[in-house]
């Protein structure tokens, strides 16, 4: 008789900043809960996570955004916007926000599994730290947008690639 394999825990962390600007640059709409199924795939969903940063003040546009999501099952942890004394926006503090939510929540063992969607190599020590802790990891990133140091540290088989479901989350 075959043992029925075990869904593992999964908690997915989105940098929204790192979607955002890939989808603008290739005017396009994705649907955010086809990501997060095809994220999933059948392992046992504990909590996705979208990290981003926005203004005090929510335009009404913004505003249904973020209703969309929380309504889509995301759990929206927002940072503050600033403006540099450039005029250009910033976002300040986000990646290390994922990154002490990613640790924090492997330290306390509430997943097997994280799913981070970025590929910025900002992430390099989270790999690191979650390979010490026995947590799996795998990343989610547009192939120009990411590191090659993080494809390095988290290999290439946990590695894959937006552009390749494309089709599957465009509006």
């Amino acid at each position: 008789m075959r043992q029925k394999l075990e869904k593992k825990r999964i908690i997915v962390f989105i940098d929204h900043a790192n979607i955002f600007h890939n989808i603008e640059i290739l005017n396009i709409r994705i649907n955010y809960l086809k990501l997060k199924e095809i994220l999933i795939r059948n392992h046992h969903l504990v909590g996705c996570f979208m990290y981003m940063s926005i203004f005090d003040n929510i335009l009404p546009k913004k505003l249904k955004f973020l209703n969309y999501l929380r309504a889509q099952g995301f759990i929206v942890q927002q940072k503050p916007l600033i403006i540099s004394p450039t005029g250009k926006k910033k976002q300040k503090g986000v990646d290390i926000f994922i990154y002490k939510d990613i640790v924090e929540l492997a330290e306390e063992d509430t997943y097997d599994k994280a799913i981070l969607v970025s590929g910025d190599s900002d992430f390099l020590d989270v790999v690191r730290k979650l390979k010490e802790l026995k947590k799996e990891i795998e990343i989610w990133s547009f192939k120009k947008s990411i590191s090659r140091a993080l494809i390095d540290e988290a290999g290439q088989d946990n590695v894959h690639y937006i552009d390749n479901i494309l089709d599957e989350i465009r509006f």
